[in-house]
């Protein structure tokens, strides 16, 4: 990406933070009202080169101009000054959070993340569930529920628990249940859900206690039992906002086609699960996205740390979103995430 003048980043910078804010195209008077010190001949000037450039667009029913996704692009990664959130925000925050998730499993806890993150952006909230494949196996369980299904009981060394109802085809007793529980425990413990999901078949199959039958039935339902991130892991809250959104109310097949994605869970669970291993706030803009359906959005995402396991957290949103706000927002609802979860 071309470097531009000093005229040139200041002029794009207020165009933009005028757009956000405005939602109409900015003329070139408008910009020299607002302390630059350029006339207005000048900045129509400058505005023009900055359209030949790819950083402006020109709608043909205004004499204003917009921002282009690389006009957003350059005010994020070189002009964009992030808005400290001052203490009254940061407690409205806090509150909105913390008073909805004093109790319930890691699930619950993300719905309502999900939900805080659109109620306070005013755009989707977005949450996806730890990837549990580098988490460390700490301990299985095995409950009867009947004579033909156990309940299975998986702990992450984080703390993190996750459940499952396993078929079995005869009566397995108590004693069998427990010694077939104590090998696999033996055997799993201090491996990752990866390193399991791999290897399972070979650990187990010299085993000499417990059942025979259930050690077998759980080698060849690894990948079953083991499988993590999946669409129910994929929590969001705020879909109604796109409708408030005017870049969304006036494109319904736009719109449609972003609720589709949503509907799509377990694409939108691998287009989360892609950005896990990025570092701060990530920002994806329009035509930088892979998927057609986020072509006119933005995506912001964060990941949190539960132990040494992650997940994500983010908002979806127009292009137009404020980006100056929601960067810092993000990243201090991404530290309340981790504190509430250490908490669980």
């Amino acid at each position: 990406m071309d470097r531009l003048s000093l005229r040139e980043e200041a002029i794009l910078n207020t165009l933009i933070r005028t757009y956000v804010k405005t939602g109409e195209p900015v003329g070139s008077r408008t910009i020299s009202k607002l302390g630059l010190g350029l006339s207005a001949a000048t900045v129509r000037n400058s505005m023009a080169d900055l359209e030949e450039k790819g950083y402006l667009s020109h709608p043909h029913t205004s004499a204003g101009r917009v921002p282009t996704d690389k006009g957003y692009r350059y005010y994020v990664d070189k002009l964009m000054d992030e808005e400290a959130l001052v203490e009254k925000d940061r407690q409205r925050i806090r509150d909105n959070m913390v008073v909805r998730f004093w109790e319930g499993n890691i699930e619950g806890v993300l719905e309502q993340v999900s939900r805080a993150v659109a109620d306070v952006s005013h755009n989707l909230g977005v949450a996806l569930a730890p990837r549990f494949e580098r988490g460390i196996f700490q301990r299985l369980e095995m409950v009867h529920l009947s004579k033909s299904r156990l309940l299975l009981v998986l702990t992450i060394r984080s703390g993190l628990v996750r459940t499952m109802v396993m078929e079995v085809d005869s009566n397995i007793s108590a004693s069998e249940l427990e010694e077939t529980k104590r090998v696999i425990n033996e055997r799993l413990f201090g491996l990752t859900v990866g390193e399991i999901r791999e290897s399972v078949g070979e650990r187990l199959r010299s085993v000499s206690r417990g059942s025979p039958r259930l050690l077998r039935l759980v080698s060849d339902s690894v990948d079953t039992l083991f499988k993590f991130n999946s669409g129910e892991d994929l929590h969001f809250g705020g879909a109604g906002n796109f409708f408030l959104q005017p870049e969304f109310s006036s494109d319904q097949k736009g719109l449609a086609a972003l609720l589709g994605l949503l509907e799509e869970r377990e694409l939108m669970v691998t287009i989360l699960d892609e950005r896990m291993d990025l570092e701060g706030i990530a920002i994806t803009i329009g035509n930088e996205h892979r998927s057609p359906a986020l072509r006119n959005c933005s995506l912001l995402t964060s990941r949190y740390w539960v132990g040494n396991v992650s997940g994500i957290i983010g908002m979806i949103g127009p292009t137009r979103i404020p980006y100056a706000r929601m960067v810092p927002m993000l990243q201090y609802m991404t530290d309340l995430t981790e504190e509430i979860l250490e908490q669980q």
